[in-house]
């Protein structure tokens, strides 16, 4: 069906189009939904990753009549519409930086087929990650693959693109991408797909087809505002307006005023003063982004300003850095780059006209009036009626791989070859068991201790408490406090019936690792539990006064602590209320919970799911996610890491 229609005429393009339908999952609605859920905080950080024009989406809906009329005229191979004889538009990376503010430098991102550690789900499991993930790696990884699921470039599967799930969550990932030159090898990908094929579904962006369109062809009847980017000032009432009235005057589309780029002669291109003028041009286009990161960063601290004033009874939010080099990658060490300038952060635009007096901010004004003065994102030119043909400086275009022919792709092994060698010289059965492999932090572990890691073994008490240890002194800057499993291993033996705090010093402070960060900043206390053969995870958060189980088992959920469990928390809570020094910690004012975690397929990785917890586990949700059929190369991920850590004395072993 949705190929009826092709063959009329354009002289009735509204009737040619209507008979016409295709499928498309680009959802500019449901992006805009999950990014009022989150915080200004995490838009900073997708700012600062320069995908902040996608903020500002206003045009929600996908006019079916305009896509297909432009795809029906799409030359995939030249990757241009032809909209007439003499007029074409060329689709290139600079229109996509225009329309959605997306960097148009960098490298190619080469989507690769390779799985990650990070298990794959569906586009809804995403945004109900994103909710809840704190700013940092994952989250930022997470944004991107959703912005491409929903809007940059969504396929026709539900749950979004499986390899680039993968490619981003690869751990040579870094976000020096030229996601524009990506958004339109996807368009056109998926535009070469449907011509092609009897498929009625259409890959790519079909919001940024639509806008390309309306702001190339432009019309004089109807004016639009100049705003960077270009998809701030185009709702949905605007383009159905801006499409009616094209077809109105003319009953076809493509008969607006075409502004297209300068043809690149020969003339052009080897003229003797092309090389000057386009220093000269690179030269100011510099001067201009210096300029308006300069004014971002000044709106950005009378930002911060205006809300440390208005919570100045209260407390006070966390401020921006005063230096004018911050950003948010850096802040929370994720290794994206910087690509120039980041995206305005635009907001609703007024009719276009002069502005009077009382429409400029009074600079002298209180607090409250100096997050709107003068901001950029305000600035917005009408567009002036142009009879003349206008032409820009061409640029030239970077050398770039054909996206047309396929390059090869080398498989990485999951394990890295100097770690493949140590862990056979430990589970080498032929040699001696009580040799000694591990010694580190005060602990050892003989290569029988070690054996636990390998096939189905369960974890024993001295491993876990190994890692403990482990843990505790290679994250020196954190807020977690690691306790060894064999506390709580007397502790349900003994089962006290009384539990006086100088009896808690006597017999368990000693179980306390010696560690260089202060209690006074701890806030999450680690306490790994191994009963009846199985091992969870106790994580006490002294900041929101609750007590969480990590059972890796599932099943019914416990809403009450066991008589073992809450003979622990007293033990726990005491002790860190003498090493913190303050009060003492009242147990009836913390919450218990069992928060639902990724659950185990057998009955002996328990141990391997604890010490994954242990890792990742904060502020109430893991911070990377835990794939359960990842198991075994978890357990020889742990190992390595302490077989090659630079503090066991035995590391040379290991080493060439």
């Amino acid at each position: 069906m949705h190929r009826q229609g092709r063959q009329q005429s354009d002289t009735d393009a509204s009737s040619t189009t209507s008979e016409c339908t295709l499928l498309t999952r680009c959802s500019p609605t449901r992006f805009l939904r999950l990014c009022s859920q989150l915080d200004e905080r995490k838009h900073e950080a997708i700012r600062d990753m320069n995908f902040g024009g996608l903020l500002s989406i206003k045009c929600k809906e996908v006019r079916h009549n305009i896509c297909l009329w432009l795809i029906e005229r799409f030359d995939v191979g030249l990757k241009k519409i032809q909209l007439s004889s003499t007029h074409h538009l060329e689709v290139t990376p600079d229109v996509v930086n225009e329309i959605f503010g997306l960097p148009m430098h960098g490298r190619i991102l080469q989507v690769s087929s390779n799985p990650s550690e990070h298990p794959f789900g569906r586009i809804r499991d995403c945004e109900d990650r994103l909710r809840v993930l704190p700013i940092g790696e994952e989250f930022r990884r997470a944004f991107i693959w959703y912005a491409c699921a929903t809007i940059l470039a969504p396929t026709s599967r539900v749950d979004g693109c499986r390899n680039l799930w993968h490619t981003l969550h690869g751990d040579e990932f870094r976000n020096d991408i030229n996601w524009a030159q990506y958004v339109v090898d996807e368009l056109v990908s998926g535009i070469r797909h449907f011509q092609q094929s009897q498929a009625a579904w259409v890959h790519g962006s079909l919001v940024f087809l639509q806008l390309f369109y309306v702001v190339k062809v432009q019309i004089s009847s109807v004016q639009v505002p100049v705003t960077m980017p270009s998809i701030v000032a185009w709702t949905d009432d605007l383009l159905k307006i801006r499409l009616q009235q094209e077809l109105r005057d003319s009953r076809s589309f493509g008969h607006g005023e075409v502004f297209e780029d300068v043809p690149n002669t020969p003339s052009d291109v080897e003229s003797e003063d092309s090389d000057e003028l386009r220093q000269q041009y690179d030269a100011a286009q510099r001067t201009i982004n210096e300029q308006l990161t300069i004014m971002q960063r000044v709106m950005r601290r009378l930002h911060s300003r205006r809300r440390s004033s208005a919570h100045a009874a209260g407390s006070s939010p966390t401020a921006f850095p005063s230096s004018p080099s911050f950003s948010h990658a850096a802040y929370h060490g994720f290794p994206f780059a910087e690509h120039g300038t980041s995206p305005l952060h635009p907001t609703n635009f007024a009719t276009p006209g002069p502005q009077t007096s009382q429409d400029i901010p009074n600079m002298q004004g209180d607090a409250e009036s100096a997050e709107d003065v003068m901001p950029l994102r305000a600035m917005m030119v009408p567009q002036a009626h142009r009879r003349s043909r206008t032409h820009r400086v061409r640029r030239m275009a970077q050398s770039l791989k054909s996206p047309f022919v396929p390059q090869p792709h080398t498989r990485q092994s999951a394990i890295p070859m100097d770690l493949k060698e140590a862990i056979a010289f430990v589970f080498n059965t032929d040699m001696d068991p009580s040799e000694e492999l591990v010694s580190l932090y005060g602990t050892h572990l003989t290569r029988g201790n070690l054996g636990c890691f390998e096939g189905s073994h369960w974890i024993g008490n001295e491993v876990m408490d190994a890692y403990c240890r482990f843990l505790q002194h290679e994250d020196s800057g954190s807020t977690k406090l690691f306790i060894s499993p064999y506390l709580a291993e007397i502790v349900v033996q003994s089962k006290p019936k009384k539990l006086a705090k100088d009896s808690i010093l006597n017999q368990y402070e000693r179980f306390l690792y010696d560690t260089a960060i202060p209690y006074g900043q701890v806030i999450e206390v680690f306490l790994p539990l191994l009963i009846k053969n199985h091992w969870t995870l106790i994580v006490f958060d002294l900041y929101k006064l609750r007590i969480q189980l990590l059972d890796s088992l599932g099943g019914r959920k416990k809403t009450h602590m066991t008589g073992a469990q809450n003979n622990l928390a007293k033990v726990v809570l005491c002790l860190m209320a003498h090493k913190k020094g303050g009060g003492e910690f009242n147990l009836e004012r913390f919450s218990f919970v069992t928060p639902d975690v990724p659950s185990q397929t057998n009955e002996h990785d328990c141990g391997v799911f604890a010490m994954k917890f242990m890792e990742h586990w904060s502020s109430g949700s893991l911070t990377k996610s835990i794939d359960p059929t990842q198991m075994p190369k978890y357990r020889l991920k742990i190992l390595g890491n302490m077989l090659l850590s630079q503090h066991n004395a035995h590391r040379t072993m290991f080493q060439k």
